[in-house]
Order: structure tokens, then sequence, then C-alpha cells
């Protein structure tokens, strides 16, 4: 195995990278988008975005694996960024760089790879989009060139960061280990103790400026009987499987994070009762309609969602709206699951402080 060098540039590229706050965040819909993407077009079963730092290769987005980061010394991501074309590996086993790597000889079991270099700022290469199989195949040069394609969309996202203040801030507050601490490592959304910080910092930011704050929580149904019947494991799918579903329904700059076991908790800044009302149909459709593979073949799950929106004042105590949400949710699982309902007005004395 050889490892991957150093770049010429290589404390300037670090540096870059620290700056753009990108290790150690959540998963988001517009790189899974484009990762998923990667696995249809190509027809291969994993797919990642990577961002290359000193000691790891750190994954804001990948399908076919769960794992979020590897050792950037048995990374082939680490050699792509060394050039500035795709880096194609047609059979691992037959490549010097490769062949005696642990991600070839035991799980995943790499066989081929593509990696397209992601570059940034002063051409600074900071990572990869890349395809990979577990048989070794070749590309033809529309396949390189949908996969250069998909690369520059992935660049333009990361050139146009479309986070609310309050997620920025909380982002750029926290160094890269404080945040990892906030992420959930099975979902890779923000935990709980991640999405009570964004929701204060979202509460405040509504209080100074007046603006609505929609709050959702989200309940999977029967989830219990789920891990029971099928086993932790299958539960583990079916919580990744809606996660997803719920952030891809979302706008960019809405938040969605594991309150609890099967809750998730959903922040939607300035979005008014109104609106509320069309984000939770388009909720519950994306979830009544998900297909969810696992590995004992297709479930059906539902969902309960209570949700509320209020104009924050300086007097309201933040934790009686959570209250007030939580009831609401649990009002829609009591009146037959599988629906959304919306809290009447708050009562801002019965949640004042």
């Amino acid at each position: 195995m050889i490892e991957p060098d150093n770049t010429i540039d290589e404390e300037k590229r670090l540096k870059f990278l620290k700056k753009l706050h990108l290790l150690d965040t959540p998963i988001e819909e517009r790189f899974e988008r484009i990762t998923r993407i990667v696995c249809q077009a190509l027809d291969v079963p994993i797919a990642a975005i990577s961002l290359i730092d000193s000691e790891r290769q750190w994954f804001k987005s990948i399908q076919g694996l769960d794992v979020s980061e590897t050792s950037r010394k048995v990374s082939f991501c680490g050699h792509t960024i060394l050039q500035e074309e795709v880096l194609i590996v047609p059979d691992a086993l037959k490549d010097e760089r490769f062949f005696d790597n642990p991600l070839v000889t035991s799980d995943p079991k790499i066989r081929f790879y593509a990696g397209c270099p992601l570059t940034l700022g002063d051409n600074f290469r900071i990572g990869s989009l890349c395809a990979i199989d577990q048989a070794p195949r070749e590309m033809t040069d529309d396949q390189i060139l949908l996969l250069s394609d998909l690369a520059a969309m992935v660049q333009s996202e990361l050139n146009n960061i479309a986070l609310t203040e309050a997620h920025s801030s909380l982002i750029h507050d926290l160094k890269e280990a404080e945040r990892a601490a906030l992420i959930d490592p099975l979902t890779r959304l923000w935990n709980r103790a991640g999405g009570q910080n964004l929701l204060d910092r979202e509460w405040d930011y509504a209080v100074r400026r007046g603006t609505p704050l929609s709050v959702a929580m989200v309940d999977i149904d029967h989830f219990k009987q789920i891990n029971d019947s099928f086993g932790h494991c299958i539960g583990d799918q079916v919580l990744q499987k809606v996660s997803e579903t719920l952030l891809g329904s979302l706008r960019t700059f809405d938040v969605v994070s594991r309150w609890g076991g099967e809750e998730f908790l959903i922040i939607l800044p300035g979005c008014e009762k109104r609106d509320l009302y069309l984000a939770l149909e388009r909720l519950m459709s994306a979830v009544q309609n998900l297909k969810m593979k696992t590995d004992i073949g297709a479930l059906d799950t539902t969902v309960s969602i209570g949700a509320a929106t209020i104009f924050p004042k300086s007097n309201t105590d933040v934790a009686a709206f959570i209250k007030l949400v939580d009831m609401t949710m649990y009002e829609a699982k009591e009146q037959g699951r599988n629906q959304f309902k919306v809290a009447s007005k708050p009562d801002y004395y019965e949640l004042a402080i």
C-alpha cells in the first residue's frame, strides 16, 4: 500500500478547509441528493463526498456505508486531491497503491474507485466526490463527464452555504470536537443537545426580530414493535430512512435533530402557521410514500407529528413551548397515529417564564 502524500500547499489547504466550518457538521439534503444521483446514474453501491483533513477523510455525505470517517492514510480520496483530473482505479487489486489496502482486502472490499477532486478558493483541493464498486469495472467518457459535472454541483453548493444566522453561528462558535459531540452517530443529524442549542438560538433571534418560529415533534409509529419483531438493526435502518426522508422534505435552512429514541425535533425558522400546514402535509406524504428497503425487505412505516407556531416574546418560555408541541404530538398518536396535529395559538401567559 502506498499512503497518499500531502499536497504541495498542504498548510494553506488545511487552513482554508478549517475556515469553511464543514467538518463534523450534520448531513444536508443538498449533498445527500448528489451522492444518491451518483449511485443511481453510475450504478454503484457506494458514493461519497469526502473532505481530507490532516489525519482523516471525513464524509459530508456517504451512501452505501455506515461510516463518517476513515484514516487519511488508507483513503483513496487522499490520492485524488493530489491531481486535477478524475482519479480512476479500474481494479484496486491490480494497483500498487491499493492492492493491500485494508479497505480493499477487507470490508468494504473496494475494487473500483473513481474520484473527482473538489476545488475551492485559491485552487485548494479540499476533498472529492467519488463512486465506488465492489467489482472491477471501466468508465466511459460520458460517465467521467457526469461525475465531473456532479462534482461541480458540489463545489457550487459549498460556495453557497445556505444556513440561518443561528445555525451558522452554532457551527462557527464550536470547535470540530465540540460539533462532533452534538451529532447523532446513527442518523448524522444534530442530537438532542445540538437541537436544543439551535432551538435556543433561533428562539432568541425570533424574539429580537419579531418573526415567527414553528416547531414540530415527529414520532415513528409502533417503533418498539419494529425493534421487538425484527431486531434493533432493522430499527436502526428505519430511523436512518425516516431521518433522510424528513431532511429531504424541508427547506435548506430548516433543522432536523434526533430528539429521542424514535423522536425527531424539526425547527422551521420564519415559518407562519399557514406555511407550517403545507410543510407538515409534505412531510406526511413523503413518509407515507416511502418504500423503505431493509435487510428483511420492504417495510411500511408511518409517523405522528405535533407542531405549533409562535411569535416568541421576551417573557415566553421555550421549554413550555416544547412541552406544548410534545403534548400535541401525543394527541395525534391518541387520535389514531399516521397524522399531524397543530396546536391552537399558544397562550403567552401559560408560556410565560
